[in-house]
């Protein structure tokens, strides 16, 4: 009886775990930092894939204007920028990622078709491709089948989307949207909100401090400039 006990406990505690993630934690994961408006809204890339897929939409606020908070989108990728998130757990699965505290201007360019590597060592399917994009405004990225499907006129089973929104007062609103692939599944949902939400706030805090920069830069400008007509 003490081992049967013990197995519907631990069945009873499964189901009870399952029931809250799908009712509670799940809701909260999908729709971290969004309204009801921004998760409703169509976005870009939307008309790229196939209707109905499960998704999530997450966004944060930045003070930074868009042109502030673009380039560090544009950078993303293995051997780039990086993804700003935990960069030691993306090596320790083998990923060669460090994350970029800086704005390269040679990484700026992008266009439809371009390369962004998850992670080189496993091959050509551990990339995304840039299937639409707009400086200052947003980044569509599909896997390598779907680009193709994409090419035939067909529906991407899946895309990764990231949405510059300027706001009041010179500030943004980063979304970022996952749809269809994997999204839905706990084994990837989990460990992907835990590491898309970090990236969001590593975004946030280097266009934040870029900003900040600009604004000690022109603040002491003037006294600079008086200086040396002084002199």
């Amino acid at each position: 009886m003490g081992t049967q006990h013990r197995i519907v406990s631990s069945v009873m505690a499964a189901a009870g775990f399952g029931a809250g993630y799908h009712r509670h934690v799940r809701p909260w994961m999908y729709t971290w930092g969004a309204d009801p408006t921004e998760v409703d809204a169509e976005l870009p890339g939307d008309d790229l894939v196939g209707a109905h897929l499960p998704r999530t939409t997450r966004a944060v606020t930045i003070d930074a204007a868009p042109d502030e908070v673009w380039p560090w989108l544009a950078q993303i990728g293995e051997g780039r920028g990086g993804f700003y998130s935990y960069a030691w757990l993306e090596r320790l699965v083998g990923a060669d990622i460090h994350n970029a505290d800086r704005v390269h201007p040679d990484w700026q360019e992008l266009h439809v078709g371009d390369t962004v590597w998850l992670a080189r060592r496993f091959g050509p399917r551990a990339r995304q491709v840039v299937a639409a994009v707009a400086e200052n405004s947003h980044l569509v990225l599909v896997s390598p089948p779907d680009f193709d499907r994409l090419g035939r006129g067909e529906k991407a089973s899946g895309a990764w989307v990231f949405v510059v929104r300027g706001i009041e007062g010179g500030w943004s609103r980063l979304l970022v949207r996952g749809s269809g692939g994997a999204v839905g599944k706990p084994w990837f949902d989990i460990p992907h909100f835990v590491m898309e939400q970090k990236m969001m706030r590593g975004i946030r805090e280097r266009a934040e401090k870029l900003r900040s920069e600009k604004v000690l830069t022109s603040a002491r400008t003037p006294r600079l400039v008086t200086e040396a007509h002084l002199r």
